[in-house]
């Protein structure tokens, strides 16, 4: 059996293959090197993952491809490789980056330009068998533009600066309730700060067509990627971009104004890339 898994910051998507070719897919907290050590992988498979095998035996999965959040180096890697060789020790195990599960989801093997936007974002050129080119990342603090914590991030910046309008302070105060104190203490303090943040996207999404500070904090974070992400690889004039992640679907309207009006091929919009990566593996 295969075992393949896309991990973000916030959730993980799992899908196991058996040889007929029946799925399992089941969904876990995330899984990100960066802000969880391998004991705290551990406690996701075996109180979320194992759980969802649903009779499965650990000795039957034979491989396990996972992409992953944070897996941009060789010690991040580790985190991970110690986990599941402590979970699943029969399997041969691949950890790879979530970029590259995205560019293998959205691409397959022709060439294009895959990108996240998700909790955090990520961009690549990728030729149809490697990523050629990515454009660094700085993460939820310096960078992330376009993702949900960027997003979070300006909502949090605007209200305790106090240059949201009366109606999101409003709304926003009879949603959440928080105190200025209880948001910098998520934001400086919390575990994991890139996935509070990201947390007030989807509130902010809801009321873009209600609200026009909503409706502006989105364009603005996608604009900010294509401009400061997207624009800089050589051919994003002349391959898709492509796009994974609950933010980039959920505003795909918005994003595909935004490349009309920068003469980019907006290409495939997909939530989640767990069974186009499947496929991918299954064909190999």
């Amino acid at each position: 059996m295969i075992l393949v898994a896309d991990s973000g910051s916030t959730k993980t998507d799992w899908c196991i293959l058996d040889e007929s070719g029946k799925s399992n897919k089941i969904t876990t907290s995330g899984l990100n090197p960066f802000f969880q050590d391998t004991s705290d992988c551990i406690k996701v498979m075996e109180e979320e993952l194992i759980p969802g095998l649903n009779g499965t035996s650990i000795g039957d999965i034979s491989e396990i491809h996972f992409y992953g959040a944070g897996c941009s180096s060789e010690e991040k890697c580790a985190v991970l490789n110690k986990a599941f060789r402590s979970v699943f020790n029969q399997a041969t195990i691949c950890v790879d980056h979530d970029l590259l599960g995205a560019a293998r989801a959205l691409c397959g093997h022709d060439a294009g330009i895959a990108a996240i936007l998700g909790t955090g974002s990520n961009s690549c050129y990728y030729d149809g068998k490697d990523i050629e080119r990515n454009i660094t990342a700085l993460g939820y603090i310096l960078g992330d533009e376009g993702s949900g914590s960027y997003m979070g991030k300006r909502l949090i910046k605007d209200y305790l600066d106090y240059e949201v309008p009366d109606s999101i302070r409003e709304r926003f105060d009879l949603e959440f309730g928080y105190s200025k104190d209880d948001l910098l203490d998520e934001v400086y303090m919390g575990d994991l700060p890139n996935r509070f943040l990201a947390s007030f996207a989807k509130w902010i999404i809801a009321l873009k067509h209600e609200e026009s500070y909503a409706m502006q904090v989105i364009q603005d974070s996608l604009l900010d990627f294509l401009n400061k992400h997207i624009c800089k690889y050589e051919q994003h004039n002349e391959v898709p971009l492509n796009v994974l992640g609950s933010i980039g679907y959920l505003n795909q309207d918005i994003l595909a104004e935004l490349c009309d009006s920068k003469g980019i091929q907006l290409g495939k919009v997909i939530k989640s890339p767990i069974e186009s990566l499947t496929l991918f593996h299954t064909n190999q």
